[in-house]
């Protein structure tokens, strides 16, 4: 984006979550644009989430420009522009002590980010229902070969396609607004490639949470997207006294400054970041199932330290836990939004 256009749409790129939402529809998922104005097929797209495949098409034939309009107004309303930057990443390493086997905390280094557009809240589960009804499951361009068979394994409590705690192919209605849990990395990713979008990776997703906090006149990290201090008001942990997903509607107070909910608490986030464990020369790491990265802490994060910008955790990639979710993205680079016409939409 721009240099310019970027601080010309201050609406889009930072607009304030939606934060008018009512609390007693709490429950309700956040609202998909319509347009009934738009083709049929524009149509479908954009009520699916899939505006991603408009501005970035696979087969590099570009769509119409008011095509190209209307995918910008939905991306506007459901995703936040990330500027690039530097983050600094930490991890750990293994090594013995008197103790025995300990993790140390270490600070990995510098890495640049390019700008992306990020999910403001995490993929619900009203969204990822469109995507098994979709077939999404049955669609084996979505999924590696060498998991196909796991797929036959990803199924809800009744044996039915989808997550682990849903019942006859679709979630209760009351967490229709909560993200989305008991989905592995694969199928995160499927979802993510559906709607023509990709799992962030680490150092996207800590840019996200620490660029519009971190002071001008340091370079230093904020811990949270609101600041250094934690707050059990703005973000699902133990602390906050839930001790179960909440909808994607609450805990707004941790907002970042571009409207990006709940990159704290709530759920870990799935990353498009492999999990590597460093150690020191006496001790040997073996690592039986690829890892990937998980960020941001869930409702039952216990330690404040587990729930910060710069913490980590990983799990494998198979594992389809109550506590982890995901939030998608694509690249802003080489992307000139435009089009800011009033379009006639509809909330559904």
């Amino acid at each position: 984006m721009p240099f310019a256009t970027f601080f010309s749409r201050p609406l889009s790129a930072f607009r304030a979550s939606f934060s008018s939402a009512k609390p007693d529809a709490a429950a309700a998922a956040p609202p998909t644009l319509d347009f009934p104005g738009a083709p049929p097929d524009i149509r479908q797209l954009v009520r699916e989430r899939q505006y991603a495949h408009i501005v970035r098409p696979a087969d590099g034939i570009a769509f119409d420009p008011d095509s190209l309009r209307y995918a910008w107004k939905a991306i506007d309303h459901d995703m936040a522009y990330v500027p690039g930057g530097d983050v600094t990443l930490c991890g750990e390493y293994a090594t013995t002590s008197e103790e025995g086997f300990v993790l140390v905390p270490q600070v990995v280094g510098n890495s640049q980010t390019d700008s992306i557009y990020l999910d403001r809240w995490c993929v619900t589960n009203a969204d990822f229902q469109r995507f098994v009804q979709a077939g999404g499951y049955e669609n084996v361009s979505l999924w590696p070969e060498q998991i196909l068979a796991s797929v036959l394994k990803f199924v809800d409590k009744t044996g039915q396609p989808g997550p682990a705690f849903w019942e006859n192919g679709r979630p209760a209605k009351a967490i229709a607004a909560h993200p989305v849990v008991g989905v592995s990395w694969y199928e995160a990713n499927a979802y993510a490639q559906w709607v023509g979008k990709r799992l962030p990776t680490s150092a996207e997703w800590q840019r996200a949470g620490t660029w519009g906090s971190t002071g001008s006149d340091s370079l230093k990290e904020s811990k949270y997207p609101w600041g250094n201090s934690f707050d059990p008001q703005f973000a699902n942990t133990w602390a906050s006294g839930r001790h179960q997903t909440v909808s994607v509607h609450e805990c707004q107070g941790g907002n970042t400054p571009n409207g990006i909910r709940q990159l704290i608490g709530n759920v870990w986030e799935w990353m498009n970041t492999q999990y590597l464990l460093a150690a020191t020369e006496e001790i040997t790491v073996h690592m039986t199932d690829p890892m990937a990265e998980v960020r941001g802490g869930a409702f039952d994060s216990y330690f404040h330290s587990h729930t910060t910008c710069q913490s980590r955790s990983a799990q494998t990639l198979l594992a389809r836990k109550n506590n982890v979710g995901f939030r998608c993205c694509f690249s802003a680079e080489g992307l000139d939004p435009h089009g800011d016409e009033e379009l006639q939409s509809a909330d559904a």
